[in-house]
């Protein structure tokens, strides 16, 4: 290769190469640095022009010649012409650059694929406020038969072994007690199995005359103190964190700027926010427990 190839390489601080990208993407980082709207010493000036330079005859906008080559850089019109062009040539790539930004953000902002977007952005608000009401509500109660529960008294846990959710209960009083009812709270909406409620009083409020340790129902347990536990694996046990994750698609719509961060959190709604939505859509029948379909 022509060492006075290389030397334009040199100049924009990249390896030899035919990737245009790269060159301009090189040319771009150093003028920016350069460019005499941003550094008025005569240093600079010069240094804008070599770069400028550089990325024509790289790019084949100009011929390399033997003016090229020799051309004298000391003469002040010279000079004034040179940074002319050079500051030319650099608006008019902002001006493509920019150009080019307002197109994919008509392609990603507007159209067809924006109106999807817009359907689930609004789906996951609804869904983000059922949860909210969920979360606050309880339509049934359930007596667990502690056959039905698996103890880990070494982490204080259980596992609802027909539910498959795990509880932690720290509370010393229950593991003292033994194997007391346990009380399964489901949600309103839903009917997620949301928590647990267990016996934290004194054993010797049973009365073993009229019941033994069999399933009961609501009412036994009017008469201790409980202490009410959110599965550790619940979509509960998150809140309001992953709430607040699953309406950023809502904002977007709501506050929808040409912006790189409108565009990447628009990526991050697409390929994670809108896939956990489906999924906890589907998961414990939810969809199918909201319409009454599973009840």
């Amino acid at each position: 290769m022509n060492h006075h190839i290389l030397k334009y390489y040199k100049v924009l601080g990249i390896n030899p190469t035919d990737d245009e990208q790269i060159i301009k993407k090189a040319y771009r980082r150093k003028a920016f640095r350069f460019h005499p709207d941003r550094n008025p010493s005569p240093v600079a000036h010069q240094k804008f022009l070599e770069i400028t330079e550089a990325y024509e005859i790289l790019t084949g906008q100009r011929k390399l010649s033997i003016e090229t080559i020799y051309r004298p850089r000391t003469k002040e019109e010279i000079l004034a012409e040179k940074i002319q062009v050079a500051r030319s040539r650099y608006e008019q790539m902002i001006k493509e650059e920019r150009q080019k930004d307002e197109r994919y953000y008509r392609n990603i902002a507007f159209g067809w694929k924006w109106k999807l977007f817009q359907l689930g952005a609004f789906y996951g608000l609804v869904f983000t406020m059922l949860l909210s009401i969920d979360y606050f509500s309880v339509s049934e109660h359930r007596t667990i038969d502690p056959r039905d529960i698996w103890y880990n008294p070494i982490n204080h846990s259980i596992l609802i072994e027909n539910a498959g959710e795990r509880f932690s209960i720290p509370d010393q009083e229950f593991w003292h007690f033994g194997r007391t009812p346990i009380r399964a709270n489901y949600s309103y909406l839903f009917h997620d199995l949301k928590s647990v409620s267990v016996i934290i009083s004194p054993i010797d409020k049973w009365d073993k005359k009229k019941h033994s340790y069999r399933m009961r129902d609501l009412a036994d347990f009017d008469d201790f103190q409980l202490n009410t536990h959110l599965s550790s694996a619940s979509i509960y046990a998150v809140f309001p964190f992953l709430h607040f994750f699953l309406i950023v698609p809502f904002l977007l719509v709501i506050f929808k700027r040409p912006t790189l961060r409108f565009a990447i959190w628009r990526l991050v709604s697409i390929w994670i926010i809108f896939p956990v939505l489906l999924f906890f859509t589907l998961s414990n029948d939810r969809i199918f427990h909201l319409f009454g379909w599973m009840d």
